[in-house]
């Protein structure tokens, strides 16, 4: 009985030892299968991501397009000035992989809102890192309307795709070639105007405030601000030819001065459901039809 019972237990063992030798990866320990999974799951990240505006939100998605989540506070401008944040708003972000903000007084609450928020995993992201802003004439008081300048845009955009493959870093490709796609697409759209706009040399562009500097920069427009003088006060003192200016008056804030008589434009410093990219494209078609206008009437004059 004993020589059985050891013969038994011998090929056991030796039947044992085969089955591991010969068994599939596929068939092997549960601890294996999850640490595929785990990798799977890593590879696979899935980001929520919150901005405090539509124009930013669709920055984002031109970075991630179906990818990932992202959600956005508010639309209008009124309502991003006016903000008063709660205790869930806060606990909200704070449960997010990223906020997005301006990094300007667009939004003059953000600096208490991020002190309060609980930090965690949550990444902040300050669209302005890296934009040189400017002030408004005689204050020291910032200019937060940098989106709408071409280079200031491009370097947001930047710094949302970075911020994104730092969280993401197994998808770093996906998101630099449609960074690259929405920059080539971009410029191309503004190219379109480009001699247009450089034929618009000979106008002078009065400006009732310094909200449009980032544009008038980008596009070298020759612009000068109206002080305290009226209107053809102004053009007197400044030897100006009538004819030859154009006045930028606010889409959305009008102006209260009398402007008949004189040639203007309406030009938008920020609407909450167009992109940023399509906003500066809008003011550049504004401006180009100026450039048009002039073509048409030295035809006709020399007809």
């Amino acid at each position: 009985m004993k020589k059985i019972t050891f013969a038994m237990v011998i090929i056991t063992i030796a039947l044992s030892f085969s089955m591991s030798l010969f068994s599939s990866p596929l068939s092997s320990s549960p601890l294996l299968a999850n640490t595929e999974n785990t990798r799977t799951e890593i590879r696979d990240k899935y980001l929520n991501i919150m901005t405090v505006n539509k124009p930013q939100y669709d920055m984002v998605k031109k970075i991630i397009k179906e990818k990932n989540n992202v959600e956005y506070m508010f639309t209008n401008e009124k309502d991003i000035s006016e903000f008063k944040y709660s205790e869930d708003v806060l606990n909200n972000i704070s449960n997010m992989d990223l906020f997005i903000y301006s990094g300007t007084s667009f939004e003059p609450w953000c600096v208490s809102f991020i002190d309060e928020l609980k930090k965690g995993n949550l990444g902040i992201i300050n669209l302005a890192r890296g934009i040189r802003l400017l002030n408004y004439d005689n204050d020291n008081k910032e200019n937060p309307y940098y989106f709408e300048g071409i280079e200031e845009y491009k370097i947001a955009l930047y710094n949302v795709k970075s911020a994104i493959q730092d969280r993401d870093p197994q998808n770093r490709d996906y998101y630099e070639e449609n960074y690259s796609e929405a920059i080539k697409e971009f410029d191309n759209n503004i190219k379109v105007y480009q001699d247009k706009i450089k034929s618009l040399d000979e106008y002078k562009f009065i400006t009732l405030n310094n909200d449009f500097d980032y544009l008038t920069k980008s596009l070298n427009l020759n612009t000068i601000h109206l002080d305290n003088h009226e209107i053809a006060e102004f053009i007197k003192i400044n030897n100006l030819d009538p004819k030859k200016i154009i006045i930028i008056v606010d889409g959305e804030q009008g102006t209260k001065i009398n402007l008949s008589g004189y040639n203007t434009i309406k030009l938008w410093r920020y609407y909450g459901d167009m992109s940023f990219d399509d906003l500066i494209l809008y003011n550049v078609k504004e401006l180009s039809k100026w450039a048009k206008q002039k073509e048409t009437t030295t035809s006709s004059n020399i007809i």
